[in-house]
């Protein structure tokens, strides 16, 4: 559902729709057909992560956020450190977000390299943001 545009008129009119942009097309759907597009889909989101525990979450947030600052990979002690969570739980965290696919991934030295949307690695894309350096995306 990315790259849509909310366009709105009167709600139930022929007119509530949203605009999805995919590649150099625009789809138009209902507003209606949009909203149970993406009821379903944070239904089936939801249920991927039911995994995840607070600590997981509080993992997989500060590797997303450092490496976006940093540019850099995270090691497993760094990671202890910063969070106070015992070494041996960051690792077996890891290994359950690493194992579900999406989440992160380490690099051959066991630090993590990418926590979705950013990466330590070059890749020819780059996220802009306002008010903040520009970030590697993976």
């Amino acid at each position: 559902m990315d790259g849509f545009n909310y366009v709105s008129n009167i709600p139930g009119t022929a007119e509530d729709a949203v605009l999805i942009g995919r590649g150099s097309s625009i789809i138009k759907m209902t507003a209606d057909h949009w909203r149970s597009q993406v009821a379903a889909a944070s239904e089936r989101i939801g249920l991927r992560l039911e995994f995840m525990s607070k600590q997981h979450h509080l993992v997989r947030r500060f590797a997303v956020k450092e490496i976006a600052r940093t540019g850099r990979p995270l090691s497993e002690p760094e990671i202890s450190r910063r969070l106070k969570l015992p070494q041996q739980r960051v690792h077996q965290i890891l290994d359950d977000l690493e194992s579900h696919l999406f989440f992160l991934v380490r690099n051959s030295k066991g630090a993590v390299s990418w926590a979705y949307p950013f990466t330590a690695d070059q890749t020819p894309h780059t996220v802009i943001r306002k008010s903040r350096p520009p970030a590697r995306a993976a």
